[in-house]
C-alpha cells in the first residue's frame, strides 16, 4: 500500500492508542537495530576518514573496522529479519559476496608464494628477491654476476618469518595489538613495541627453522663470528627503510638463532611501525628476510653515494668513512672522520674533510671502490648507495647495494647566499644539508633518544633540534617541519628518511642544541645552512607542499578499493520501485534499506501489515514528510485515525522544543542554495524533480512519549537521528545528536560538520567529528536549560540542509556561526551575479575574469592556502582542535577539484575543447576538461599541470580519483594551452594542441555534461569551450576571443 494512504485504508475512524505488547516487543529489536545502525554508521565514517585524510594509519585498525563492520550489518539484516518474519536471502547474498571481497583483500597478504627456508647466497639470484628481500638478492647478485668482493653467508627466507610468526599464533597477537594503535601517539607505539618484542624474543623457533639455521651455520669456522642482518621485503628498493631494522654484529656461531630473533623482533620496532605506517605498508607485506654474512673485522669502513643526494651534483662521487665499524655512521650517532668527493671522469679528489694527503692521490683502496661504484651505477643505470669496509689486510668488501634516493631541492631559490635580511639575524651557520628545503616554525629542543619518555605531543610547526641523528626519531620526521643536529652525517639513515619524507634537514651543526632555544620561531634554510631568526616571509614565499608518501600506497589503494564495495549508497530513493534487497550493491545500500524497512515496520507502513491505530503522518510547514509513533503521552489526547493532526497536536516536551526551533520564522525552508546549482544538483544524482522538495531523500519519523523523543529525519541527502529525554529530573535528561550524508562532494560535507561542530560546542555540547559523521551529546542539564538547547537544536538542523552544496571555503563557515548566533539564519547567498553564464557552480571560486585580464572564467584557489585569516584558524582551533583543522587542509590538498559544469551540455559522442591558461598555485597549477559528468562524483577529466609538467587523464568514481592514463609533456605558465577530447562509444582520445596524448578506453558508455576543473590552490583562466557532436552540430558555451 502507498504510504501516503495507509492510514485512509479504513474508513472507520478508531482512537490512537500507545504502543500494546506486541509493539513494544518490536520496539526493543529495532532499538538493537538501530545501535547496530549506528556503529556501522560510524566505522564507515572512520574508514572515509582515514582514506580522506592521507594521514599515516595502521592497516590492522583498518582490517578491523572492515572486519567489524561486516558484522554490525549482518547484526541489522538479522534484526529486520527478526522484525518482518522475512529472510532476506537477497541481502545476505550482497553481504556474503561483501564479506569474501573484504576478507580475500587481507588474506591475499598472509600467503607466502615459496615454502623454502634458507639459500646459500651462491644460489640466490634478484629473481629471489620476493624470497629473501633485496638487500640479500643485491649483495648476492653482485657477488654473483659481477664478481665483486663480498662475504660469504646465506639468507632466512620471509617464509621462514611466516612460519615463525604464524606456528607460534604471535601473527595473531601482533594484529591484536596493532589494530588498536594510531600514528597519534609514539608513547602507545613504543609500548606495543615493547610488548611485540618481549613475545617474539620469549617464544622458541619452530624445529624446522632452528635446524635449517644451525646447518648452515656450520659451514662458517667454528670460532668465526657473523653478521646477522635484516633483509625485509620493501627494504633497499624504491624505498629505503634506512636504519629501520636492527642489524646484530659480532655474533657466536651458536647464537644465531637468538639473533635472528633480535631482527624479527625489529620488524615491530616503533621505528620500523611508524616508518610503514607513513610509506602505507603493511607489516604482512613486508615479512622479514635475514640475512648472515661472515663478519669483516674493519680497518675503514663507510658509504659511497654515486651522486648527490640533494640532487645538486651529478659528476662526482661522495664517500664517507670511519675508522672500524660503521654502524654509529650510518646510525647517525657519529659524523665521518672522512667526507670526500672524486670527480666521476678522473677519479681525482675536488674536496675532502679530514684528508691531509694531496687531493691527486687517493689510497688504492678508494681508487678501486671508486672504480666498482662507477660499474654498479652504470649495472644498475640509476645512482647508487652503497655500504662498504676495508679489512685489515686490505682487502675491499662489499655489504651493502641499494638504489639512492635523489631529493631535488626545489625551493633553493638560487645559488647564492642571500643577504642578511632586515630583523632576521642569522643564528647559525654551517653543517652539512642532509636534506634541502625552507621551513618556518618553532624549534623543540630533544636531548633524550628514548621514545618512551620523549613522546610529547608535537605542534604542526615545529622543527625538532637535537644533539645526534639517531634513527630512533623516525616516528617525528613526519610530524616536524625540519630538523636541526649537533652530529650526523649526510649519509646517515636519518637523512634518507627525511628526503623521503621532504622534510628539510641541516646535520652536523657541532651548536645547534646550544645555540637555539626552546620555543623560538626560526627559518631554516637547509640547503645553504643557515638558520634564521624569525620567520622570513622573502624565503618562504612560493615554497610547495609536500606530498605524503602513504597517498597512492599500498595501504591506501587498498583502503580506497574496500570503500568501494562499502561507501557508495545506490539506494538513494525509498519510494523508487529499485528500492530494494535484490539492489543493494554495497554495505551503505543494506544500511540504508534495513534502516528504512525496520522504521516502515515500527510504524506498521508495509503493505501487508496494514496500518497501526497510533502512527500518524503530521500535517507540517515546512518540506519534510513526517510520521510520529506515540508511545504513550506524546500526542494530544482523543486523537482519531480520521484527524489531520499537526506538530501543534503532539505534547511530547522534547519534540515540541525541537520543532519550535525546526519552524522557527526566521529560518528560510523555500531555499537552501543557489537555485540553478540544487536543481541541477537534484537532478543528476536522484532524477527528482527540483521543486519536488519533500520527496528528495525520503521521510523521517519520530518515536514520541510525554518527556521522550527519538527523531529520525531526513533534509535533502542528510540524516541525523535526535534522541532525547527531558523532564523534570535533570540526572535523567540528555540530548544526542548523529549528522551524517549529503549530496556535496566530501569537501563540502566536511564544512558543513565543521560549521555545525562549531555551533554545537557553543551550546555546551560534547563534539566528536569523524569526516562527514558528528556525534554531539548534552547531558544533566534542568528541564528549562534542555527545552533551550533542543530550540537552538531545531533551528541548527533548519539552516544546515543542504550547506554541503553551498560552503566553499573556511571563511564561510566562521561566518555562518556568528550569524547563527546573531540570529541571523537565512545566510545563505543566492546566485552570484559574477558567476559565468551559461553554467553550474558546483565547487570552488569560479567567477568571470576581472576587468584588466583577458576575458575567461577564472578559478582562483590560492585563498585555500594563503589568506585563511587568523581568526578563522583561531575559532578552528578553539572548538575543533588542530588535528581536524590539519583533516581539512589535507581535504583541500588531495581532496578538492574545484568543477562548474556548462548547462545542456549533455554530449554522447562527439568532441569538445577549451583552451586553458595556468597562472599560479604553490599545490598544483592544473587546469582540465571535464567530460562524461553524470554528477559531481562520477565524471572524466583531461587536465594539464604547469607544475609537474604532465598531462593526466583522471576518472572519478564515487568521488574518488583513479588515474587512467598520463603522459610528460611540457606545459608552460602563463600560456594559453589547448585541450581537446573526442568520445566514440567507450573510447577516449585527448589532445594538447594537435598532439594526441591519450588512447583510452573506458569501462561505460562517456555520456554526460562538459565542465571546467581544477585542483587544489590551482589559479587558471579557461576560454572558448565548444562541443561539436557527429551530426556537425556546434555549440560555443564560452567565446574563445
Amino acid at each position: 500500500m502507498p504510504l501516503l494512504k495507509m492510514w485512509k485504508s479504513d474508513k472507520v475512524c478508531t482512537l490512537l492508542h500507545a504502543l500494546d505488547a506486541e509493539q513494544t516487543a518490536r520496539y526493543r529489536r529495532f532499538r538493537r537495530l538501530l545501535e547496530h545502525n549506528r556503529t556501522a554508521l560510524t566505522l564507515q565514517a572512520d574508514l572515509e576518514q582515514l582514506y580522506y585524510d592521507n594521514r599515516p594509519f595502521v592497516p590492522q585498525v583498518v582490517e578491523k573496522k572492515s572486519l567489524q563492520m561486516l558484522l554490525e550489518v549482518d547484526g541489522m539484516v538479522h534484526a529486520l529479519s527478526g522484525m518482518t518474519g522475512k529472510d532476506y536471502e537477497p541481502m545476505f547474498a550482497v553481504l556474503r559476496s561483501i564479506e569474501r571481497t573484504v576478507k580475500e583483500e587481507w588474506s591475499l597478504l598472509r600467503r607466502p608464494n615459496n615454502k623454502e627456508l634458507l639459500l646459500p647466497l651462491a644460489r640466490i639470484g634478484l629473481e629471489q628477491t620476493s624470497l629473501v628481500g633485496a638487500k640479500a638478492a643485491n649483495l648476492a647478485h653482485i657477488g654473483n654476476a659481477l664478481g665483486l668482493s663480498t662475504p660469504p653467508g646465506f639468507a632466512i627466507t620471509t617464509a621462514a618469518c611466516h612460519e615463525f610468526l604464524h606456528e607460534t599464533g604471535l601473527s595473531e597477537e601482533i594484529d591484536s595489538l596493532l589494530a588498536e594503535l594510531s600514528d597519534d601517539d609514539p608513547t602507545k607505539l613504543a609500548e606495543a613495541s615493547r610488548r611485540i618484542g618481549e613475545r617474539i624474543m620469549a617464544m622458541p623457533l619452530p624445529e624446522a627453522i632452528d635446524k635449517a639455521i644451525a646447518g648452515a651455520a656450520t659451514v662458517f669456522p667454528a670460532e668465526g663470528r657473523l653478521a646477522v642482518r635484516s633483509s625485509a621485503i620493501g627494504e633497499d628498493g624504491d624505498i629505503s627503510f634506512a636504519g629501520q631494522y636492527t642489524s646484530v654484529l659480532n655474533v657466536a656461531i651458536s647464537e644465531v638463532a637468538l639473533a635472528y630473533r633480535q631482527v624479527i623482533a625489529s620488524l615491530y620496532s616503533a621505528s620500523a611501525l611508524s616508518y610503514r605506517m607513513h610509506h602505507g605498508l603493511d607489516d604482512r607485506e613486508t615479512p622479514m628476510g635475514v640475512l648472515v654474512l661472515a663478519m669483516v673485522q674493519p680497518q675503514y669502513s663507510g658509504v659511497l653515494y654515486t651522486a648527490d643526494p640533494t640532487g645538486e651534483d651529478d659528476d662526482s662521487l661522495r664517500v664517507s668513512a670511519v675508522a672500524g665499524l660503521g654502524d654509529q655512521l650510518v646510525g647517525g650517532d657519529a659524523s665521518p672522520e672522512l667526507s670526500l668527493r672524486l670527480a666521476k671522469k678522473t677519479l681525482a679528489l675536488v674536496a675532502a674533510v679530514g684528508w691531509d694527503g694531496p687531493f691527486t692521490d687517493p689510497p688504492l683502496f678508494l681508487r678501486e671502490l671508486a672504480d666498482h661504484a662507477l660499474r654498479l651505477e652504470a649495472h644498475f643505470q640509476r645512482p647508487i648507495d652503497i655500504e662498504w669496509a676495508v679489512d685489515l689486510s686490505g682487502r675491499l668488501f662489499f655489504l651493502q647495494v641499494r638504489p639512492l634516493l635523489i631529493v631535488a631541492d626545489e625551493d633553493k631559490g638560487g645559488n647564492e647566499v642571500p643577504l642578511e635580511y632586515a630583523g632576521h639575524p642569522v643564528l647559525l651557520q654551517g653543517g652539512k644539508c642532509a636534506a634541502g628545503g625552507v621551513v618556518s616554525g618553532r624549534v623543540l629542543q630533544q636531548r633524550s633518544i628514548s621514545l618512551e619518555t620523549a613522546a610529547p605531543p608535537l605542534e604542526p610547526d615545529t622543527i625538532l633540534v637535537t644533539r645526534t641523528a639517531s634513527t630512533t626519531f623516525t616516528p617525528w620526521v613526519s610530524k616536524v617541519k625540519g630538523i636541526i643536529t649537533d652530529v650526523g652525517g649526510t649519509a646517515s639513515h636519518l637523512a634518507s628518511v627525511a628526503r623521503e619524507f621532504g622534510v628539510p634537514a641541516l646535520f652536523d651543526t657541532k651548536i645547534a642544541t646550544a645555540t637555539l632555544k626552546d620555543g623560538d620561531t626560526i627559518t631554516l634554510w637547509a640547503s645553504q645552512n643557515l638558520v634564521y631568526q624569525g620567520e622570513v616571509q622573502d624565503l618562504l614565499r612560493g615554497v610547495r607542499q609536500t606530498k605524503r608518501p602513504i597517498f597512492n600506497s599500498s595501504a591506501h589503494l587498498r583502503l580506497q578499493r574496500l570503500l568501494d564495495v562499502i561507501s557508495p549508497l545506490n539506494l538513494n530513493d525509498p519510494n523508487s520501485a529499485t528500492f530494494a534487497p535484490e539492489n543493494c550493491r554495497t554495505l551503505h545500500d543494506i544500511v540504508r534499506y534495513c534502516h528504512e524497512l525496520s522504521v516502515r515496520q515500527m510504524f506498521n507502513l508495509g503493505e501487508t501489515i496494514g496500518y497501526t491505530r497510533n502512527a500518524v503522518r503530521l500535517k507540517v510547514n515546512i518540506p519534510l514528510i513526517l510520521f510520529a509513533l506515540d508511545m504513550g503521552g506524546g500526542l494530544r489526547p482523543g486523537l482519531t485515525t480520521c484527524d489531520d493532526i499537526n506538530a501543534h497536536d503532539v505534547t511530547s516536551l522534547p519534540f515540541t522544543a525541537l520543532w519550535r526551533g525546526i519552524s522557527y520564522p526566521g529560518i528560510n525552508w523555500t531555499s537552501a542554495i543557489a537555485v540553478g546549482a540544487q536543481d541541477f544538483l537534484a537532478l543528476m544524482a536522484a532524477g527528482v524533480r527540483p521543486q519536488d522538495n519533500t520527496r528528495l531523500g525520503g521521510a523521517s519519523y519520530a518515536i514520541l512519549s510525554a518527556d521522550y523523543l527519538n527523531l529520525s529525519v531526513r533534509f535533502g541527502y542528510h540524516f541525523a537521528t535526535v534522541d532525547a529525554l527531558c523532564g523534570a529530573d535533570a540526572e535523567q535528561n540528555y540530548i544526542t545528536m548523529n549528522f551524517a550524508g549529503g549530496a556535496g562532494a566530501y569537501h563540502g560535507r566536511s564544512l558543513r560538520i565543521q560549521f555545525l561542530a562549531d555551533v554545537l560546542s557553543r551550546l555546551g555540547f560534547e563534539v566528536t567529528i569523524k569526516g562527514d559523521l558528528l556525534e554531539a551529546s548534552l547531558l544533566r542539564l534542568e528541564q528549562g536549560a534542555m527545552e533551550s538547547a533542543l530550540d537552538q537544536l531545531g533551528r541548527l538542523l533548519g539552516t544546515s540542509r543542504l550547506l554541503d552544496m553551498a560552503l566553499k571555503t573556511p571563511e564561510q563557515v566562521a561566518t555562518l556561526s556568528e550569524s547563527f548566533f546573531r540570529g541571523k539564519y537565512d545566510f545563505l547567498e543566492p546566485e552570484r551575479a559574477d558567476i559565468p553564464a551559461n553554467f553550474f557552480l558546483i565547487t570552488g571560486d569560479w567567477k568571470n575574469s576581472d576587468p584588466g585580464m583577458e576575458a575567461g572564467i577564472l578559478q582562483d584557489g590560492s585563498r585555500f592556502v594563503s589568506s585563511i585569516s587568523i581568526g578563522v584558524t583561531q575559532t578552528m582551533a578553539r572548538f575543533m582542535g588542530k588535528r581536524y583543522q590539519e583533516f581539512l587542509d589535507n581535504v583541500e590538498a588531495y581532496c578538492y577539484f574545484p568543477l562548474i559544469i556548462a548547462k545542456e551540455s549533455n554530449m554522447k559522442n562527439g568532441s569538445a575543447q577549451v583552451w586553458v591558461k595556468p597562472l599560479a598555485g604553490t599545490i598544483d597549477q592544473a587546469g582540465g576538461l571535464a567530460f562524461a559528468i553524470r554528477d559531481w562524483a562520477n565524471y572524466f577529466v583531461f587536465r594539464i599541470n604547469a607544475l609537474e609538467d604532465n598531462a593526466v587523464l583522471f576518472e572519478f568514481r564515487n568521488g574518488k580519483r583513479v588515474e587512467r592514463q598520463s603522459v610528460d609533456v611540457a606545459v608552460a605558465r602563463e600560456q594559453w594551452h589547448r585541450l581537446r577530447i573526442e568520445t566514440q562509444g567507450r573510447w577516449i582520445r585527448a589532445f594538447l594542441g594537435d598532439r594526441q596524448l591519450i588512447d583510452y578506453q573506458a569501462e561505460r558508455n562517456l555520456v554526460g555534461y562538459l565542465g571546467l576543473w581544477t585542483k587544489a590552490d590551482s589559479v587558471a583562466l579557461f576560454k572558448g569551450l565548444t562541443v561539436d557532436l557527429p551530426d556537425g552540430r556546434s555549440h560555443i558555451f564560452q567565446s574563445p576571443r
